[in-house]
């Protein structure tokens, strides 16, 4: 690791080290696409590149190639429209690794440029754990000056290398003007665009390595969160790049991929999320993955407290990193309940406890609209933000308050309150434990409005007690662990009438002797569709059937499978009349359901039945006029 910031060095000590799995790649493959890209951008004169990766480790390719090449970098959140605005004022072009929705502007595929500067003798890069665990060792024993297996060094074809040998490994040097542009979420207001420096970026990934021993762990980083935000560009790509971590190169962004490639390597570490850890599934094979977790880190968000001990009861090596993308890293926690700031880190605090923050990584001191409590000068608590404290009847109410209490209660997994766009008083937006459904199925919303309305009653005014309730299945964050003000708007605003059916994985029919009597029927692409769902808690239907034990009438499942016929364009015309039509078993909230739909279009017959698991929920026919 260099502590100037002239540059930054690689510590991949060999042509042949590992920067990366699935698939790998070695130092001279990641040399090699940061020469061709550096020169290719040099040519072009370029002065702005927009970047869009899913692999992390392209993305860090290009992250380097531009720099060194004195491209400033613009980092997307996303690929709205108002990004692809803010991208076009200032970008000469996209480098992506994936075809984008923008013609607009020149796209520079790295993906391929890779594809074409590897060697046609590499091997056949397979991501199986024997190969993922042979490549670790093989990185670790390398004899030094070791050939790769992948690529001649990158000036064997005419491109020179822009990087320097060093006794650990490669240095590239940078400009001092390097930087990256990164677009704020817009969450609470206006989206602001943050400008991170490298040296700022180099000072941040030095201290978390220092204080963390990262540059002694023999680790492979893999990560749930995007590297197009803050956090995951420190986690993802600065902080592995100068401690010599592998990358896993395409993000996990559900709890069991994550834990299908834990098991690949024999250490690793977690870049994660609150959303995603408070969603731990107990049927993952714990026993087997927690002595190959070295960190879990996770930042985004504050894990709810009963999370947070239940990981740690379990000896989870949990850090909790807060920050911001304005501030970068502020404080972590480990088993203590308070924050400590990181080395460097100054805090001051005003009149009402906001917080600002002064380091080596902030020009100047960074005001928040966090609220602390000081403890010493090494340690606080969060009270939470000063712009979620709103005045009702000329009380002063604070929603991270209201979202504490109620997290405090065994129904709730996860909430979020906001004023009701309904007028009056608060909104909440709750996602249920397992437990909170099994009372919703039993009992109805309305026995979990007031279990929990009780318990937050108990912690906080009555007015802030929220009046508008939703159960989504999940809370609709992004990247960052923030849910914008018009998610709000249309949770609370747009009636549920559907689930959101997608296409099975592999879009056959149902087991035809468990089907409708007839005979069943050949298939081809145009005649039939197998789709997923799973019910909404907040299903429209529900307000009539039943308040205490709450069920999907039939009419209801059956318009679902006229209206996905149609959708999927299977049938057209006019109904003419149901046949065969049975309901044999309840469709409740939060059921897992798969409706398969067969159309014949020499009877003009429609043939659905929908399933919850193995056990039939409903099927019958839908006959047609006989002309389209």
């Amino acid at each position: 690791m260099s502590e100037a910031t002239g540059g930054i060095l690689l510590p991949f000590p060999h042509a042949d080290s590992l920067v990366a799995t699935r698939p790998a790649m070695r130092r001279a493959q990641f040399e090699a696409i940061v020469n061709h890209l550096q020169q290719q951008l040099q040519t072009r004169g370029c002065t702005h590149a927009a970047l869009w990766f899913e692999d992390t480790a392209l993305f860090s390719c290009a992250l380097l190639g531009c720099w060194a090449a004195g491209v400033q970098v613009m980092l997307a959140p996303d690929l709205l429209g108002d990004t692809r605005a803010w991208v076009q004022a200032d970008a000469a072009l996209w480098i992506s690794d994936q075809t984008l929705p923008d013609p607009a502007m020149p796209l520079l595929r790295l993906d391929a440029m890779a594809q074409a500067l590897t060697s046609p003798l590499s091997e056949t890069q397979a991501d199986t754990q024997t190969h993922a665990r042979a490549m670790e060792r093989a990185d670790r024993k390398a004899p030094a000056g070791g050939q790769s297996d992948q690529l001649a060094p990158a000036a064997a074809d005419g491109v020179p290398s822009i990087f320097q040998e060093h006794a650990d490994g490669l240095f590239l040097p940078l400009p001092a003007n390097a930087s990256a542009l990164l677009r704020t979420s817009g969450s609470s207001g206006a989206p602001r665009v943050i400008r991170k420096r490298f040296g700022q970026l180099h000072a941040e990934a030095l201290t978390l390595i220092h204080a963390w021993s990262l540059h002694a762990l023999p680790a492979t980083l893999i990560a749930s969160v995007s590297h197009q935000h803050m956090y995951g560009l420190t986690f993802r790509v600065m902080v592995p790049l100068h401690a010599g971590l592998v990358l896993d190169r395409m993000p996990s962004r559900y709890p069991e991929t994550l834990a299908e490639q834990t098991q690949m390597y024999e250490q690793c570490i977690w870049i994660t999320s609150p959303a995603l850890l408070q969603r731990l599934p107990d049927s993952l094979p714990w026993s087997a993955l927690l002595p190959r977790l070295s960190r879990v880190v996770s930042a985004g968000g504050v894990l709810a407290e009963e999370t947070r001990k239940g990981l740690l009861q379990r000896h989870w090596p949990l850090h909790e990193i807060y920050g911001s993308t304005e501030t970068g890293v502020i404080a972590t926690r480990h088993r203590q309940s308070c924050w400590t700031p990181l080395p460097g880190v100054r805090l001051e605090t005003d009149s009402e406890n906001r917080l600002a923050v002064c380091s080596p990584w902030t020009d100047g001191t960074e005001q928040t609209a966090d609220v602390i409590s000081r403890h010493d000068e090494n340690s606080f608590t969060l009270l939470g933000r000063a712009d979620r404290i709103l005045k009702l009847e000329d009380k002063r109410i604070s929603l991270s308050r209201v979202e504490q209490a109620a997290l405090s209660h065994r129904y709730v997994s996860d909430i979020h309150c906001a004023p009701s766009p309904l007028a009056g008083r608060l909104c909440a937006m709750v996602e249920l434990s397992a437990e909170g459904v099994a009372a919703f199925r039993q009992h109805g919303r309305r026995h979990v409005i007031q279990a929990v309305s009780a318990l937050v009653r108990e912690a906080v005014d009555p007015l802030a007690v929220p009046r508008h309730w939703r159960f989504p299945l999940a809370l609709p964050r992004n990247a960052q662990s923030k849910i914008t003000r018009a998610q709000v708007h249309d949770c609370f605003t747009q009636q549920v009438r559907s689930p959101r059916w997608e296409r099975c994985a592999a879009d056959t029919a149902a087991n035809p002797s468990e089907g409708p009597s007839e005979s069943p029927l050949p298939t081809t692409p145009d005649s039939e569709c197998c789709l997923n769902a799973r019910i909404p808690m907040d299903l429209v239907y529900f307000q009539g059937h039943f308040p205490s034990f709450p069920l999907v009438p039939g009419v209801v499942q059956l318009g679902w499978a006229l209206e996905q016929a149609r959708a999927h364009k299977l049938c057209s015309g006019q109904t003419h009349r149901i046949e065969n039509l049975k309901f044999q078993h309840f469709l409740r909230p939060a059921d897992p359901c798969t409706m398969t739909l067969k159309w014949d279009n020499d009877k003009r017959k429609l043939y659905f039945t929908v399933r919850t698991g193995a056990t039939m929920s409903a099927s019958g026919r839908i006959a047609f006029a006989d002309s389209a």
